[in-house]
């Protein structure tokens, strides 16, 4: 069946529609009568019964502006069928023209056109104003989109079309506009009835949601073309919907594309379609444990009605394809499984931080304490250099010595040899005590060799 359009479904068309009966000065959409012109008068006007009109014969002109009844003085109906021979199913344009010389007109009745094996949608009613021979002339200009479901010969019936003229309270004038006689080329029977006819299908916009293992996605593109419907694309679909290991394909859901861009550009008669696929990945990931698979191709048959009017044998005929080849989509692991895997990718770079800032600190302790201590040491040397005399040397030296880190008050000559003192400095401590309590001769200059070797030799790892 022929996709919908106005008041059915393209958006763009619908508003028009809206609109169109909204306005009083806009005439009215084919299939919708107006408000019974009895109650409409008020009582007041006699209500003029214009009988039936007798049909002229069908004719198999594609432009015609015959018709049997009455016209208001200058007004001209003129109805166009784009092809005379379609093929069946094939989406034809229906125009339906009428122009109003004189503007007299306040109010027309149009039906959309009929007949048996045939189907129509509403496609636009629109009212503007345009110029032939130097005049301004109103024009309300109907179109449908016409498929004739049977092939032979079918009779497209326009209706009767009532006028309501200004300054008239009832309408006195009716026509019927010629039908037409159309020869319908039958397809071939063992293509299914569900192949839509038209002379191009593509596929448009694709897109694939970012995948998360147990989480649904979304699988979305389009398809532009002539005479679809939900229920023909559904049936195109199912059969190549083959879900890949690891990754579940849901029923596609179909409707019209919010977008008929893409459509409008391909011609009046073309609707963009949306369709729309959950999926589904799988946690243990695809058939090979990879969390990727590939989404199925589609291959979509369609008719191209213009390769039947060309062929003398319908059965040489082959039919055309629309393609959206294979590809490969990846999805993450689920959330927790992400955050096990960024801690253990994190975690050596973690042990390898802690350890670096322990050998950081570690070394850096160190240094500091070296550091301190050769600082104590060289400040022990100046201490002890800065000694006036011996007694004053013999002070300092005992300060010093009871103030290392491990401290030795009133040491020994053993305890200070144990504790690695040179000879020469024991040597020297000993010339000390002697110069303190003994006395010799000779004291400043015996006082500064012992001086400058006990702080000299003073030994430098006492203060680590």
């Amino acid at each position: 069946m022929m996709a919908t359009r106005l008041l059915n479904g393209r958006p763009t068309s619908r508003v028009a529609a809206i609109a169109l009966l909204l306005a009083a000065s806009v005439p009215a959409l084919a299939d919708i009568p107006r408000p019974d012109r009895d109650r409409d008068s008020g009582g007041l006007a006699e209500r003029i019964e214009l009988g039936p009109i007798e049909p002229l014969p069908a004719v198999a002109e594609p432009i015609s502006r015959d018709g049997a009844g009455r016209l208001p003085r200058g007004v001209i109906v003129e109805t166009e069928v784009a092809a005379i021979d379609p093929v069946q199913r094939e989406t034809i344009l229906v125009t339906q023209t009428i122009l109003d010389p004189a503007r007299q007109l306040r109010g027309v009745e149009v039906h959309r056109p009929a007949g048996k094996g045939i189907d129509t949608q509403v496609l636009e009613a629109s009212q503007d104003t345009v110029e032939i021979d130097g005049r301004r002339v109103n024009r309300r200009h109907y179109r449908w989109a016409v498929q004739a479901l049977r092939p032979g010969e079918v009779t497209l019936e326009f209706q009767r079309i009532e006028f309501d003229v200004v300054g008239r309270a009832q309408s006195e004038y009716a026509w019927l506009p010629v039908a037409r006689r159309l020869e319908v080329t039958r397809l071939p029977a063992h293509w299914p009835e569900y192949l839509p006819v038209t002379p191009a299908l593509t596929f448009g916009e694709e897109q694939v949601s970012d995948l998360v293992a147990g989480e649904p996605g979304e699988w979305r593109f389009n398809l532009v073309g002539e005479g679809l419907s939900a229920k023909a694309i559904e049936q195109l679909l199912r059969a190549q919907l083959t879900a890949p290991p690891g990754l579940r394909i849901d029923e596609p859901s179909i409707r019209l594309a919010p977008e008929q861009a893409p459509a409008e550009a391909m011609g009046p008669l073309a609707e963009a379609w949306e369709v729309r696929l959950s999926l589904l990945p799988a946690v243990e990931g695809g058939g090979d444990g990879t969390r990727e698979a590939r989404l199925p191709a589609l291959t979509l048959p369609f008719v191209d009605p213009r390769r039947l009017e060309a062929s003398a044998n319908l059965a040489e005929v082959a039919l055309d394809y629309a393609r959206r080849d294979a590809r490969t989509v990846a999805w993450q692991a689920e959330p927790a499984e992400r955050r096990w895997a960024t801690i253990r990718a994190a975690l050596p770079w973690v042990i390898g931080g802690a350890l670096a800032l322990l050998v950081i600190v570690t070394l850096g302790r160190f240094g500091w304490r070296r550091w301190r201590a050769h600082h104590a040491w060289r400040q022990a040397q100046r201490d002890l250099r800065a000694a006036p005399d011996a007694r004053a040397l013999r002070d300092r030296l005992n300060h010093q010595l009871a103030g290392l880190p491990r401290p030795m008050p009133s040491p020994s000559r053993g305890e200070l040899a144990t504790r690695g003192a040179p000879d020469d400095w024991l040597a020297a401590r000993a010339g000390l005590d002697r110069l303190c309590f003994a006395g010799v001769a000779g004291e400043d200059e015996a006082f500064r060799r012992v001086r400058a070797t006990l702080a000299g030799a003073l030994p430098a790892r006492w203060f680590r």
